[in-house]
């Protein structure tokens, strides 16, 4: 699960919760550490709009088994995030679904590359056309590529962690998908990604 930072509130509710492995944008540490039972890895989140910028910041990563998303803002860094090896997932919000089209769709088919999706984001107070489109988007991107979904809460503060049963209940309603597969793009294929990485969990 992708959250934007970690206190010692967080941590004890993702105890409570029982995760088990959290990514973290704003994280000091460069590897992967262990408090209690969660393994918690840093996250890069690169945001850009242009390819040669993109290409700059993947070449300045020292990988040491961080997770690296791009949130493209243009079609060239969406399509060089789609083939680039060294991108995990790209990020579909509210302001990268402009560039998220058939071709894009095909792309990350091709080199199979998932999206990667916060769930708060379809009940939060963005313009209902522009959820609505990021719906459309998530549906197509399922039904085309048979890839699958990484999904996370994109959380700064305590009250914005996912329950992962409300979740799962959230995600098998929006998307009308099966509840064991909304659990799976909150779970098995997370960690696939951070195992892929060389993350023991």
């Amino acid at each position: 699960m992708w959250i934007k930072k970690i206190d010692d509130e967080i941590l004890n509710l993702l105890h409570r919760m029982k995760y088990r492995a959290v990514v973290v944008e704003n994280l000091d540490c460069n590897k992967p550490i262990t408090r209690g039972n969660i393994v918690i890895v840093k996250k890069i989140v690169i945001e850009t709009d242009s390819r040669k910028e993109l290409k700059k910041s993947l070449k300045n990563i020292k990988r040491e088994r961080n997770i690296v998303s791009v949130k493209p803002k243009s079609v060239e860094a969406s399509r060089m995030a789609a083939h680039d090896t060294r991108v995990d997932t790209i990020i579909l919000d509210e302001n990268t679904v402009y560039y998220m089209d058939k071709q894009q769709f095909s792309l990350m088919k091709q080199y199979s590359k998932p999206i990667e999706i916060p769930l708060n984001i379809f009940y939060s107070s963005i313009d209902s056309s522009l959820k609505s489109m990021i719906y459309r988007r998530v549906k197509y991107y399922l039904y085309y590529t048979k890839q699958p979904l990484i999904v996370s809460s994109r959380a700064s503060e305590w009250y914005e962690l996912m329950n992962p049963k409300i979740a799962v209940l959230i995600l098998s309603q929006i998307l009308g998908i099966d509840k064991r597969l909304a659990l799976s793009y909150l779970t098995i294929y997370p960690r696939e990604i951070l195992v892929y990485n060389g993350v023991s969990i």
